[in-house]
């Protein structure tokens, strides 16, 4: 049965009905850009009067559009509202597909620079409260919860739950529209962040408000002001290129600082929100550490031991080996139970045997 036949044999009220529940498919928080771009296709077509749209017509239309904008991203938009308005299944274009994989292989989206913990810390320590306060605020949040900016701005003291020495913060209305908590558990943090609260003026709508010399207004901080909060950290930290510290800045430092800290790929997507581990890779800054632990662990065992030019110094001021050895000829000498303390990387190994100039062997124990 054609679309038209389909179309002739449905009651009216029932056609009403599907043309409003259609209406709705659109993503409600990005329907706008789904119609905008939906529209400069249409404007595309009626410039080259074309009447009908085909893969051939899109393969044109993308090739055009090749150097101004995200294919991938235009392709989904225009995949839903093509299928909505014209009933067209664009995914089963294969060549179309294919021409967009191959145009994307080079492309390198550009990615915001990360705050490492150093930076973390100082701007903290040292920033003075009298500008940076707000500022502060919303970095403990993006870190601690990995937030975007939208969910930093829209988020509400009804959102805050002050315990004893943690801060419970739930985040309702995330991307994905996943709730998910997060908990601020750092004393100096907690300190910020109660520090700004009882700064902020009657306003349960924003937690984030207005906040100049030492005192917070009534009106509420937009989305794009929070957005320029990490290349205003990164301005007072004098970090190269400030501008590239962007409003993902606090996202994907939280889960570069997560990965660095030896933590898997579950406990960053929980923090984070995301069900995609390539989604949640991509957030993850090349960590050093990381790359500095796989190099161990491609290492041949034997060739692991600690050599006597490069043995970490333990704190009592002689190397790991040493300490090691130490604490064996000690327990043989007093024959008590050999303990081994601030160890770490080392490999030991226990020949368990006789001692044959053992002049005085241990008593028996007894029980």
């Amino acid at each position: 049965m054609s679309d038209s036949d389909e179309f002739g044999c449905t009651p009216p009220e029932l056609r009403a009905a599907a043309s409003a529940a259609a209406q709705n498919l659109l993503p409600i928080k990005s329907k706008g850009r789904y119609e905008c771009t939906y529209q400069k296709f249409l404007d595309w077509c009626h410039k080259n009067k074309v009447a009908k749209c085909s893969e051939n017509v899109l393969l044109a239309y993308f090739k055009e559009i090749v150097h101004k904008r995200s294919l991938w991203s235009v392709y989904s938009m225009l995949k839903s509202c093509i299928i909505l308005k014209q009933n067209i299944d664009i995914s089963k274009f294969s060549k179309l597909i294919l021409y967009i994989k191959r145009q994307t292989q080079q492309h390198q989206p550009k990615k915001s620079a990360v705050l490492e913990d150093a930076h973390i810390a100082k701007c903290i320590a040292k920033a003075p409260d009298s500008t940076f306060l707000m500022m502060k605020a919303a970095l403990v949040f993006g870190i601690s919860g990995m937030c975007r900016r939208g969910e930093l701005c829209n988020m509400k003291p009804s959102d805050l739950e002050f315990k004893t020495d943690i801060i419970v913060v739930t985040v309702p209305e995330t991307k994905t529209n996943t709730p998910r908590t997060f908990v601020v558990s750092h004393p100096q943090w907690i300190d910020i962040i109660k520090k700004y609260n009882s700064l902020r003026k009657t306003n349960d709508s924003r937690f984030f408000l207005t906040y100049h010399n030492g005192k917070c207004t009534k009106s509420p901080v937009g989305i794009n002001t929070i957005g320029k909060i990490p290349s205003r950290i990164a301005e007072y930290l004098h970090l190269l290129h400030p501008e590239h510290f962007t409003g993902h800045c606090f996202r994907r430092s939280a889960a570069t600082a997560m990965a660095n800290h030896g933590q898997g790929l579950i406990a960053i997507k929980q923090l984070g929100g995301w069900k995609s581990s390539a989604v949640a890779e991509t957030y993850i800054q090349d960590s050093l550490q990381n790359k500095i632990d796989l190099s161990r662990k491609v290492i041949p065992e034997q060739d692991c031991l600690p050599s006597t030019s490069s043995t970490p110094v333990t704190s009592l001021g002689f190397t790991a080996a040493s300490a090691v050895e130490h604490e064996i000829i000690n327990a043989q000498e007093t024959s008590t139970p050999i303990s081994i303390k601030n160890c770490s990387n080392c490999t030991i190994n226990f020949n368990i045997g006789v001692f044959n100039n053992y002049s005085n062997p241990p008593p028996s124990s007894t029980n």
